[in-house]
């Protein structure tokens, strides 16, 4: 009876503890934060010769999350400037998901600001600089919460800084097929055999997610598919989805049993259009009545429903 009691007590303590957490519980509220309280730290390497290249990163680190009036999961930028006002500047995403103070960022990210903040729109117009002295702030936000955007009070710097020519390039996924009778594999040791047959986003477009090619399957009824990498016809067990053209390893036609199975569109001949949703299959598209030029427009930007666009020449 004495062990009875003892528990009926906990019990009821339980519940009564429950009752309180529940009358205590509110929403969290949203406070603009107070940018005087989100400052960069000085880079402790401020001061040595930081030549950037292609594959390096470095730090740009806040001094923690602006007070958003609950613990919030933030997104962290740094902003690039040639002169301390900003008049000009770029804005450098951090590798990872972006969430964290300590941002990583890319040199050749930097490398890129630089160029295109001293006007280079080509290896023809690029002169090196030199050694410059580079501006940083740090700029925080919520996504979706427009007044929770907030810029660091304070700019540092780094002070040797020395770049290199870099521009952004258009990025690109392979069109695999029957332009050459045989198929051509999608392994790296094939890149520049498949170079030619490259579906790139147009230089005026880099990051639009929109692909552009015209292949010509000479006398060849076209049978062919996509792949957004040179890493083998299957799956690799390390492939991880992402988002964009990374969500997807192989792209062909749906309607097809995902089997490796061409998916044939009898009706496409010479004139034709065909706009068609792709999903991720090696079922492949099929023009058995067709054989010449196809111009072609891939749309990755929906990750749930891919399109590609088609035109007989």
């Amino acid at each position: 009876m004495k062990f009875a009691k003892i528990y009926t007590f906990a019990a009821v303590a339980a519940l009564a503890v429950a009752a309180v957490s529940c009358d205590e519980v509110t929403d969290p509220v949203f406070k603009a934060p107070d940018a005087a309280d989100f400052k960069l730290n000085v880079p402790p390497l401020q001061d040595q010769y930081f030549q950037l290249s292609e594959n390096g990163t470095f730090e740009i680190v806040a001094n923690g999350q602006p007070d958003y009036g609950f613990s919030a999961i933030a997104q962290y930028r740094a902003e690039v400037s040639l002169t301390e006002d900003f008049a000009d500047f770029r804005t450098l995403t951090p590798t990872g998901t972006g969430t964290l103070s300590r941002m990583t960022l890319k040199d050749a990210d930097l490398a890129i600001a630089l160029c295109q903040m001293h006007g280079v729109t080509s290896d023809e117009d690029y002169v090196d600089q030199g050694i410059e002295k580079v501006y940083f702030r740090g700029v925080a936000f919520i996504n979706g919460i427009e007044e929770s955007y907030v810029t660091t009070t304070n700019v540092v710097s780094l002070n040797k800084v020395q770049g290199y020519f870099a521009l952004p390039q258009p990025n690109y996924i392979f069109c695999i097929g029957n332009y050459l009778g045989d198929w051509i594999g999608p392994d790296a040791a094939n890149a520049d055999k498949l170079r030619p047959y490259r579906v790139s986003e147009l230089p005026s477009e880099i990051g639009s997610n929109v692909f552009h090619a015209t292949i010509d399957f000479q006398t060849n009824a076209p049978i062919f598919r996509f792949y957004t990498g040179l890493n083998g016809w299957d799956i690799p067990a390390d492939f991880t989805p992402g988002t964009g053209k990374a969500a997807f390893f192989s792209l062909g036609a749906t309607g097809g049993p995902n089997n490796d199975t061409p998916v044939p569109f009898p009706d496409f001949v010479a004139g034709s259009t065909l706009s068609w949703q792709m999903m991720e299959t090696k079922d492949s598209f099929s023009f058995p009545n067709y054989s010449g030029v196809v111009t072609m427009t891939i749309d990755l930007n929906n990750a749930e429903a891919p399109m590609a666009h088609f035109q007989a020449e």
